[in-house]
């Protein structure tokens, strides 16, 4: 599989979320983010365009109560080694991880 596109070895066929060996962990904001570079790959060979290549970057959040959530962006395939950043319990982490909730919510089931 190619790590910067999700391309099998099988024309036209692409691997996100758990089935996929790049290197990332097995968690919801990777497979997003793996399906966003995968539809813009299709979109792309349709139209002839070049895309952006999977960087394996996502954001999680960590609760330490129901007013302290610290969020840490990870990038497990942009540069020459895995890189984090740390943002510690903010309120901008309560506010940021609603919106992360309510937004796939509000998305994926009309909610």
């Amino acid at each position: 599989m190619d790590r910067a596109t999700l391309q099998t070895r099988f024309p036209d066929v692409y691997a996100i979320g758990d089935v996929t060996s790049v290197g990332t962990p097995r968690a919801g904001t990777f497979a997003e983010g793996a399906g966003k570079i995968v539809a813009a790959q299709i979109i792309a060979r349709a139209r002839g365009g070049e895309v952006a290549r999977y960087q394996g970057d996502g954001r999680c959040y960590i609760e330490f109560g129901e007013t302290q959530i610290a969020e840490i962006y990870v990038n497990f395939l942009g540069g020459p080694k895995p890189a984090s950043q740390y943002f510690g319990t903010t309120p901008e982490g309560v506010a940021n991880k609603q919106h992360f909730g309510s937004s796939r919510k509000a998305r994926w089931f009309g909610m």
